[in-house]
């Protein structure tokens, strides 16, 4: 990868710049993590961001999914038509009804969604207007397109940038790079994907009297056995794959044998032979505990069935590609040290279709991410917004990008 024309004489203004307006990005997240957007229901909070979109002078466009976006095209004719992508996800895992409530504890600001992924969406507020600035626009080699996805979090299986990449494919346009911005921090590069696989395991019966059909199977005791068997290959699996049992529901009342158990049950690894693997004796420990569980009333066996919730592909690109070591230079041109690091994000997507992707932070620090005390910290966050934007025009202006 050639870089951009050094930056050493029109960068450091801009950047400034933005050093400058940290209380405003502040600001600007604060309003972001009090508009709510649970997964399937983010347009109030896309909504709000397209607005602003628009307001910096951006042609906003919405897909059938719900992604907000934006083109930045270069001020003059180029050659090189495969874009930069960057992506940041709307979405957070709160219900509608969560009371998104702020506090502030000296540099602590406290709510919900406020780093995961308040603060990638205040960065591209940023992003948005900074390409936008003559002095960027003038020395751009290829287009830049903004998406903000919906569905990221959790059963949204990543469905806004499978959306963004499938109709991508759909033109023929293959982006030279993704880039998905999330949550705070200013020096780990996420270009290994964590694939996941998430499925509801139900078991069903007949269900009955728990005295006079005490013989009936019983499906929570089937999903007993389950849970019990997962943990033992959770234990087994590690490092190379992650299985946990992370939710599970059964019974009717009492004093009845249940007609119903169900449990919810989440795998990951880096490696997508390893996780078709963890997959397969997920399944055989149901098939098992179901026919164990059946041998004394044959005729009422119980039942089991498996419903996807979740499925993200994995991937990975080597961290002296060249996307890996734009990233990491501008994380030593802020006084950082690189770290890498693996995630499941955005990137996920790009990744397992070979389109080289990473994932950063946008600055400031954070903790209790997906839990209702989620706290940021903006102390020294303009490093990490300066590596983001560093990040993107580099890779906007370098004048070939290798694959």
């Amino acid at each position: 990868m050639t870089t951009m024309d050094s930056g050493k004489d029109w960068l450091p203004p801009l950047l400034a710049t933005w050093r400058a307006q940290r209380a405003w990005i502040l600001e600007q997240q604060v309003a972001i993590a009090r508009t709510a957007a649970p997964t399937g229901n983010e347009s109030e909070r896309a909504a709000l961001l397209q607005q602003d979109w628009r307001d910096c002078g951006h042609a906003v466009t919405r897909d059938g999914a719900g992604n907000v976006m934006a083109r930045v095209t270069p001020a003059r004719p180029i050659s090189h038509s495969a874009p930069v992508v960057c992506l940041a996800h709307l979405d957070t895992v709160f219900r509608a009804d969560e009371p998104l409530v702020v506090l502030q504890d000296g540099t602590r600001t406290y709510c919900p969604g406020i780093g995961d992924n308040g603060r990638g969406l205040a960065a591209m507020s940023v992003l948005a207007r900074v390409l936008q600035q003559p002095e960027v626009r003038a020395r751009l080699q290829r287009p830049i397109e903004l998406v903000l996805t919906v569905g990221e979090e959790g059963e949204g299986n990543l469905r806004g940038a499978t959306q963004w990449f499938d109709d991508a494919a759909a033109r023929g346009l293959t982006p030279v790079a993704a880039v998905a911005i999330d949550g705070p921090g200013d020096c780990t590069i996420v270009h290994h994907a964590v694939g996941s696989r998430r499925w509801r395991i139900t078991v069903t019966g007949v269900g009955g009297h728990s005295w006079a059909n005490a013989t009936t199977p019983n499906p929570v005791h089937a999903a007993g056995v389950c849970i019990a068997a997962i943990a033992r290959l959770a234990d087994a699996s590690r490092p190379s794959g992650v299985v946990a049992v992370t939710r599970m529901h059964g019974g009717e009342h009492l004093t009845g044998i249940p007609a119903q158990a169900w449990l919810d049950v989440d795998m990951r690894s880096l490696d997508p032979a390893r996780l078709r693997t963890l997959s397969d004796e997920v399944e055989r420990i149901v098939v098992r505990a179901v026919r164990d569980a059946s041998q004394l009333q044959p005729a009422q066996a119980l039942r089991y069935a498996i419903t996807v919730l979740g499925d993200r592909p994995a991937g990975m690109i080597d961290a002296h590609h060249p996307l890996v070591l734009a990233a990491a230079a501008a994380t030593r041109a802020v006084g950082r040290v690189p770290q890498s690091a693996s995630a499941s994000t955005d990137a996920n997507v790009p990744l397992s279709r070979g389109i080289p992707a990473i994932a950063i932070g946008a600055g400031g620090t954070g903790s209790g991410a997906h839990t209702a005390h989620e706290w940021y910290d903006d102390t020294d966050s303009d490093i990490g917004l300066e590596r983001v934007i560093r990040t993107v025009v580099a890779l906007g202006t370098a004048e070939r990008l290798a694959r």
